[in-house]
């Protein structure tokens, strides 16, 4: 006859299942060491496999969860890692966001969420918390922490492994990126076998750090073929790069600039509501002008016309974030200093070809 499980199982030390609580009572249930159990909860070798499964299938069994935060004070590791992102209205940062917090999860670790709205001072105060909180490791993604902040030695004299997403600084720490300046040239490599010879960017704003890279991209592959910009239009400070910003930069444009072949807007809401905005005013995309993002959202792929833009690779950006955080844990070796992540161009309807290319 099958056997069947309950709280009041009895298992091979003589503790009820019900009754555990604590890692003793786990250890005595299974009759093993304390040590045993220990080395199993704090993720350390020289445990068999077999025994840290009995061990997971038992706290599984009964709900128990360790007190991780009980054995920091003890020096031991609190299964906890920090990450301080600017803020999830962003599609793309929402991504990151939900990614990383699963691959830390597939890793037995709980992640602790914090939002700063790109207020340094706020994110100071944050980073403090983690360290308080004596999280094993801090992921910043978008970090705009000054470079001159005393945190900076509070966070390297407490020992805690820091990795960088995409940081708007420079710190001294291991930095995961998007290769924002290649995906420029992409995309105006695209533009231009299409045909496509004058090209306006739209919400680039050069004090902006990742406008500023992907404008090195550009002038990069224009100065090769002795051309510049026909105009950037941007308004200065903004950072809010939504559908709502793209069609107010759509409208001036209409009234103050002479349209190229093609634009590149800073960002995929910035594109769609730049293309809104110059279909109001007359203009068709992509008969009139073409019309390419950066993110690859999901609604630029049910957008019409299908926008063309690139793809950050999400998934891989993450994985190389978390991977290099764990390593570090593990093995107390600093990642690469810099570690960047290709795009993957997405070719859609928001740009035609011309034939034979524009003479504008």
């Amino acid at each position: 006859m099958p056997s069947c499980r309950t709280g009041n199982e009895i298992g091979e030390g003589g503790e009820k299942l019900a009754s555990i609580h604590s890692t003793e009572s786990l250890a005595k249930y299974l009759g093993l060491s304390r040590w045993t159990v220990s080395r199993v909860l704090n993720g350390h070798g020289g445990v068999s496999d077999k025994t840290i499964e009995r061990v997971h299938r038992a706290m599984k069994d009964s709900g128990f969860e360790p007190n991780h935060y009980a054995r920091s004070l003890r020096g031991g590791s609190t299964r906890t890692i920090g990450i301080c992102i600017q803020e999830v209205e962003s599609p793309s940062l929402s991504r990151k966001a939900g990614e990383l917090q699963r691959l830390f999860r597939e890793s037995e670790y709980r992640c602790l969420l914090e939002l700063t709205n790109r207020n340094h001072l706020l994110e100071e105060q944050v980073l403090r918390h983690f360290l308080k909180l004596k999280v094993d490791g801090i992921v910043g993604i978008g970090t705009c922490l000054s470079p001159e902040s005393d945190l900076i030695t509070e966070i390297e004299t407490a020992g805690v492994p820091v990795v960088l997403v995409d940081p708007e600084t420079k710190l001294p720490f291991p930095v995961v990126e998007v290769d924002r300046a290649g995906a420029t040239g992409s995309i105006l490599e695209l533009l231009w076998q299409a045909g496509h010879r004058s090209f306006g960017f739209a919400g680039f704003d050069p004090d902006y750090t990742y406008s500023a890279d992907r404008i090195k991209g550009a002038n990069k592959f224009l100065s090769t073929r002795s051309l510049k910009p026909l105009w950037m239009y941007f308004e200065s400070g903004t950072v809010r790069h939504d559908f709502h910003y793209g069609a107010r930069l759509g409208d001036e444009i209409c009234d103050k600039c002479s349209l190229p072949d093609a634009i590149l807007a800073v960002n995929d809401r910035v594109a769609m509501g730049l293309i809104a905005s110059l279909r109001r005013n007359g203009t068709s995309v992509p008969k009139d002008v073409a019309v390419v993002g950066h993110d690859n959202i999901e609604s630029s792929s049910y957008f019409e016309p299908s926008l063309t833009t690139v793809d950050q690779q999400i998934e891989l950006l993450m994985k190389a974030a978390q991977q290099s955080l764990i390593d570090f844990l593990k093995t107390g070796k600093k990642p690469p200093a810099r570690i960047t992540i290709p795009t993957v161009l997405q070719s859609r309807e928001s740009h035609a070809e011309m034939n034979p290319p524009s003479s504008r």
